[in-house]
């Protein structure tokens, strides 16, 4: 078992063909170096984080309900402050910059869409970021967004007379739209049936092969180990272990000691010894 390290890791085996990403180079990393935080007045709702990310990688973040993973997203695009520590993009120093000028490197999305949505279509909700970052392509980015959500038959639809798994897929094609290097999403398939969750799938692989990186918040392991590059497992505001998904599945006991449980598939092909 690898446990969290004091030097940042960086995230090897990227998978595909990378494409030109809008606005940036094939190559981009992110970096935390030995980052805590904290609210004012109160306890470390984070302990010493340290990790990184190439594009075209998966990072995938699991832990209990409070264990700090919706914060890390929060302080990757900016939009909390670390109290001890710093997060890089690129060369941008997260400390430093405001949430506007990171947005055009990572898009983020959260666990309720209610939060994210305010168009008064779901084409124009998917287009105002790449709008508003004033990407060149930003019709292309906005119609691939919808294509790969499986969105184009209800882009004319109000988002809020969609169900809510449908509106959550427009917040995701939405931070597609973007046209970044990294995404990050917080519990991406909370509440979508199977079919959402296949779309959302094929979406990653396609993604992935592109050259995106991306950081996921999310219990659904049964989906999320197959696209993983690497897992992160936060327990208490601190990183219990960080290693291959491989590693984290023939470990036996991390998972069970954060308080999650492997799911039975992966049981099975540890059992049986299968890749």
């Amino acid at each position: 078992m690898e446990g969290a390290h004091s030097n940042s890791e960086s995230l090897t085996g990227a998978r595909g063909n990378r494409s030109d990403i809008e606005g940036h180079g094939d190559d981009m990393r992110i970096e935390s170096k030995n980052v805590s935080f904290s609210y004012p007045g109160g306890p470390d709702v984070l302990r010493d984080l340290s990790f990184a990310i190439e594009s075209g990688e998966f990072l995938l973040l699991v832990g209990q309900n409070g264990a700090g993973k919706s914060t890390l997203l929060k302080l990757l695009n900016g939009l909390l402050k670390p109290t001890h520590g710093s997060i890089s993009i690129g060369e941008l120093d997260t400390r430093h910059h405001a949430t506007p000028l990171l947005a055009g490197h990572i898009s983020v999305t959260f666990q309720n869409p209610a939060d994210q949505i305010f168009a008064s279509t779901v084409r124009e909700e998917v287009a105002f970021s790449p709008t508003n970052l004033r990407r060149a392509n930003a019709r292309e980015l906005t119609e691939k967004a919808l294509a790969l959500c499986n969105l184009q038959s209800v882009a004319s639809h109000h988002p809020y007379d969609l169900p809510q798994a449908q509106r959550k897929l427009v917040t995701v094609a939405g931070a597609l739209a973007a046209g970044t290097t990294f995404l990050a999403f917080d519990e991406p398939t909370a509440g979508l049936s199977q079919i959402e969750r296949s779309v959302l799938d094929q979406m990653v692989t396609h993604l992935l092969n592109e050259g995106r990186g991306f950081i996921v918040v999310s219990h659904d392991l049964e989906l999320f180990f197959r696209h993983a590059t690497r897992v992160a497992v936060l327990s208490r505001g601190g990183l219990t272990f960080t290693g291959k998904t491989r590693e984290l599945i023939e470990s036996g006991t991390v998972l069970e000691e954060a308080g999650l449980r492997l799911p039975t598939s992966f049981q099975i092909k540890r059992r049986l010894k299968l890749p």
